[in-house]
């Protein structure tokens, strides 16, 4: 039986999964990568996933769709990353109770200490 934690990165590039690479290997981490939505729901309902780590792009202000993940796995965290932030978007996205709200430009070690939290149980 694997103890790895595994991490799911929804985007539609593969730049934060590759940012996070170094990063997951380090924690003996398990990256799973897909590039769409129904790739992730897919993945959600196939493998463990202990922390999901969603593009804002892929939600094409659908925010709603946070909704559906919550209903399949009730008490995964999901870090959204969005590229830019409107306190618009900020307001719809933490409606949905989520673990994290990560903006890129906050830099990659922001995101790597979200994601340590979320697998570790703790609160952001």
């Amino acid at each position: 039986m694997s103890t790895d934690k595994s991490i799911l990165i929804a985007e539609p590039a593969v730049a934060l999964s590759r940012k996070l690479e170094a990063f997951a290997k380090h924690k003996a981490f398990v990256l799973l990568k897909t590039s769409n939505l129904k790739e992730m729901l897919l993945t959600l309902q196939g493998e463990r996933v202990d922390v999901l780590v969603l593009d804002a792009v892929l939600l094409e202000e659908d925010y709603g769709f946070i909704s559906v993940i919550k209903g399949m796995e009730r008490d995964l965290p999901i870090i959204i990353c969005a590229e830019n932030n409107t306190p618009q978007l900020e307001s719809e996205i933490r409606k949905h109770k989520i673990f994290y709200y990560h903006i890129k430009s906050f830099g990659m070690e922001d995101l790597e200490m979200a994601i340590s939290n979320a697998v570790n149980g703790l609160s952001y």
